[in-house]
């Protein structure tokens, strides 16, 4: 049978999954403890951050990206695009 691999942090004696799991029955697992957690490397950890940047990822990949000529450009675009309703 195959394995299957499902990162996750370990945080005060529980550990969280940062990925969906694909089964709904008990089963038993192994777990790896493959590094060290850094506090200031938290956000990367967090389930909202994961799935937006697969899609900046899919977004990038796509040609599906934004440019200006210059900071202010970009900010007056951003501003414009708010009241764009």
């Amino acid at each position: 049978m195959a394995q299957t691999a499902i990162k996750g942090i370990y945080k005060k004696g529980t550990i969280l999954p940062l990925e969906k799991v694909p089964f709904d029955e008990e089963m038993e697992v192994i777990i790896v403890f493959n590094r060290v957690f850094f506090p200031d490397e938290a956000r990367y950890y967090n389930r909202t951050w994961q799935v937006a940047e697969k899609q900046a990822t899919k977004d990038y990949k796509a040609g599906n990206i934004k440019s200006a000529e210059s900071v202010e450009q970009l900010f007056s675009d951003i501003e414009s695009s708010l009241h764009e309703d």
